[in-house]
């Protein structure tokens, strides 16, 4: 009887760290989807910073810094953008051009110096190309 009761403690113990390792790895492997308002709201403020780039490049950059800050906070990340993209490095195909826009940002933001275009206009694309991999579609 003791043997018996162990044994069905034993299966029903493995049986739920096995439904919770699938849940694990099922909830990590699942593509996180914007819901329709916020893609909604991504798209349109990043016609707006595209539009916006061409008379004032600088105030973009700060703008599109804002929106990746935005759908990264979608995903339930919290805390300034810099502490966001610590935690959520593995969600972009290329964390350091993450980190590269980030840092022109910072430069506008921060520093009184002039920034040569090319490099605002590859921040620009980086910050695409950051939204792309949360799945904003631009």
């Amino acid at each position: 009887m003791i043997i018996q009761n162990f044994l069905g403690m034993m299966t029903l113990f493995l049986v739920i760290v096995f439904l919770f390792i699938f849940f694990l790895i099922f909830l990590k492997k699942r593509p996180f989807v914007f819901a329709p308002k916020e893609l909604q709201y991504i798209k349109s403020h990043w016609i707006r910073i595209i539009d916006m780039f061409h008379s004032h490049p600088r105030d973009a950059i700060l703008d599109a810094d804002k929106l990746l800050d935005y759908a990264l906070k979608t995903k339930g990340y919290e805390g300034s953008l810099g502490e966001k993209l610590k935690r959520s490095g593995k969600l972009f195909s290329d964390i350091n051009a993450v980190w590269s826009a980030h840092k022109v940002r910072n430069s506008i933001a921060h520093e009184m110096v002039e920034i040569d275009e090319t490099y605002l206009r590859a921040a620009l694309q980086n910050y695409k190309k950051a939204l792309n991999d949360l799945g904003a579609k631009l």
